[in-house]
């Protein structure tokens, strides 16, 4: 997810006019439609396809940038940088070795092959020091980014919610529900079509420095938006047992999971002998556990952990001492799920142009 910060005049201008859930509005390339304040119930399923519950228990959940995905990166770095190499050396002297079958010059494959293979190590060298400085800054610069943002807290015993500006110690806390948030829709062009993109967005207020911090987060579908919305709102309001749970996060005990996931496929017949042996020869060809390696160093240096300045606050309080729903916020749901009782959906209830189902 992506902070960023308002700019002045535009729809997300909260402090001349609050949103309030189910409102719409509307901005040059789109349309927003607003979940809360007051945060309303969607009839969605609770999702988190996108793996941002860092964290979850029942008085606090924390959503963030989990490493999901990290191997994943390292190896695709890898394999393009081994990939390129051996083509240098092997596949491309190959190549030109065949042209020993149609040459007027009586030259044999050997020769065409160290031929080209002097030129290929030449090739591999620099080409192969490019790859790997590139793919090493994609892998360090993805993460030194995660490192500078620390997870949203949301405390269902308080119903309050806590986030850090990025580089920031100093916590914005914020009540549950007078947080805002939204799904938009923008539409553009590209030259053959229109193509819309999707976006679910919170909003935090910093009276102390008097701005109003964004997260952004870009789904594939208004589900995907309207689920993510659902997961924090049902845990919120009724507890974790309602919610996803935590993301795992990916180390060297994944490529031991992977490895026995794969041999139990191939006992089952669900996997084919060749496939086993594509497994073994790309996780060779990848540097075999390194990136799950880089996967576990990127999950205990960008995992920021929260200040103490926040530990009381974190802390679970006796059941007598929760915070409670307020009135209007239990009359406004106890309508919404008499509404999707009834057989309407959230778009027909508040009459917006999201079109889930």
């Amino acid at each position: 997810m992506s902070a960023e910060i308002k700019q002045p005049g535009d729809w997300r201008d909260f402090s001349s006019q609050r949103p309030v859930a189910g409102e719409s509005r509307r901005f040059a390339t789109g349309e927003a439609w607003f979940l809360s304040p007051m945060p309303a119930p969607t009839g969605q399923i609770p999702l988190d396809l996108g793996g941002i519950i860092v964290e979850v228990n029942d008085t606090y959940l924390d959503i963030g940038n989990s490493n999901f995905g990290k191997a994943f990166q390292t190896r695709a770095m890898i394999g393009l940088c081994m990939g390129f190499i051996v083509s240098c050396l092997l596949v491309l002297p190959t190549i030109m070795g065949f042209s020993t079958f149609n040459n007027p010059f009586g030259r044999n494959f050997s020769w065409y092959f160290s031929e080209f293979f002097e030129s290929g190590m030449w090739i591999s060298g620099w080409g192969g020091a490019a790859f790997a400085i590139i793919g090493c800054y994609v892998v360090i610069s993805s993460t030194l980014t995660n490192s500078r943002t620390r997870p949203i807290r949301f405390n269902r015993q308080h119903r309050e919610v806590c986030f850090f500006p990025n580089n920031s110690d100093d916590p914005v806390i914020q009540p549950w529900e007078e947080m805002v948030s939204w799904l938009s829709v923008s539409t553009g062009s590209t030259g053959v079509g229109t193509m819309s993109t999707y976006t679910f967005g919170m909003a935090f207020d910093d009276p102390k420095a008097d701005k109003v911090h964004f997260v952004n987060q870009a789904v594939a579908t208004p589900i995907h938006g309207l689920g993510t919305w659902e997961a924090i709102r049902v845990y919120m309001e009724k507890g974790p047992q309602y919610c996803p749970g935590k993301v795992p996060y990916e180390g060297r005990h994944t490529f031991d999971q992977e490895r026995a996931d794969m041999h139990e496929e191939y006992r089952h017949n669900e996997r084919s002998a060749l496939g086993v042996g594509w497994w073994y020869f790309s996780h060779v060809m990848t540097w075999w556990r390194f990136p799950y390696w880089v996967a576990e160093w990127d999950h205990g240096y960008s995992m920021k952990s929260l200040p103490d300045s926040i530990s009381d606050w974190s802390r679970p309080l006796p059941a007598e001492q929760w915070v409670k729903p307020s009135a209007e916020l239990n009359i406004q749901s106890a309508r919404i799920e008499k509404a999707f009782a009834q057989g309407k959906s959230f778009s027909a209830y508040f009459e917006t142009g999201i079109k889930p189902e």
